[in-house]
């Protein structure tokens, strides 16, 4: 009996002849499978709705492929295109047996090409271990005051890599403040955020982040310092919550506006457009403001 090679991309059966007669030669299919491999041969008796078997016979010898019809993206009988889902539905006008006469011995080789294409494909991702934030005052919207923080996110994971991820950031701005008539100073929770982040947020795998202020923009508010920090904790399902702090300038120090503030009552000139500007005309409603002749 003679010793067939043993492919790793095939499960192949060796089948002796008692009789040295030619085999009968049917129509000869070809298929193309995801991974690029070619494979033809006549349909074998033995394909059913979800595997196809391709039989190939020379001199006393055939040679029998098994490929899943999910694997299989194009076809062609007798050299004419032919679509995959009718040969699936019509096995029986395509198949074909292999002659009786013949005793079929069979040898399961393993399918070492599907198995390293599925570990690739269901690779254990490297956990989440330490995030990374960065965040800076912006202006949002059409007014001119910074009315609220852009942030940056970033993950990194065990190998040291920057990784995207879906979750949910929550965040708080604490801040000091000092009451003008009694010089108590206090640290509080200036605002608090809660937002989801998923792709659409994502540019080269960091988050990017809008955080406004939901009450009076600190431009406004001369008792809040100028400094503060920003907390932020990142939930991602199946992995965990990871923390982080970062200081934060939360009104920009410009010595001409930081004058007006002390002299004029307000940090903003009359045609400048902010949220505590309000205008009758040309009037400027703004109590204490008296431009220079």
């Amino acid at each position: 009996m003679g010793i067939i090679p043993r492919d790793s991309r095939q499960i192949v059966c060796l089948l002796v002849a008692s009789l040295a007669s030619p085999l009968f030669a049917g129509e000869t299919l070809q298929v193309t499978t995801a991974d690029g491999r070619v494979l033809s041969g006549e349909v074998d008796r033995q394909s059913n709705s979800e595997t196809l078997w391709l039989r190939l016979s020379q001199d006393n010898i055939i040679l029998t492929t098994a490929v899943s019809w999910s694997d299989v993206v194009s076809a062609t009988l007798n050299g004419q295109a032919i679509p995959v889902a009718g040969i699936v539905g019509d096995l029986g006008k395509y198949a074909t047996s292999a002659p009786r006469t013949f005793l079929t011995q069979y040898e399961p080789v393993p399918i070492e090409t599907q198995s390293v294409s599925r570990q690739a494909n269901y690779a254990i991702k490297p956990k989440i271990a330490t995030i990374q934030v960065e965040a800076g005052l912006a202006n949002l919207d059409r007014t001119v005051e910074l009315d609220g923080l852009l942030v940056s996110l970033a993950a990194f994971d065990t190998n040291g890599n920057v990784t995207p991820y879906r979750g949910t950031l929550n965040a708080r701005l604490i801040v000091q403040r000092t009451n003008f008539h009694t010089g108590r100073i206090s640290f509080d929770e200036f605002q608090r955020w809660s937002v989801r982040v998923g792709e659409k947020n994502f540019y080269d795998q960091i988050a990017q982040l809008s955080l406004p202020f939901h009450r009076p923009s600190p431009d406004f508010d001369w008792e809040v310092c100028p400094s503060a920090i920003l907390n932020v904790r990142l939930g991602v399902p199946r992995q965990g919550n990871y923390e982080a702090s970062v200081p934060v300038t939360i009104r920009e120090i410009n010595p001409l506006r930081d004058t007006m503030q002390n002299w004029i009552g307000t940090r903003f000139y009359r045609d400048e457009l902010t949220h505590n500007t309000r205008h009758d005309g040309t009037q400027l409603l703004h109590m204490g403001y008296s431009p220079s002749p």
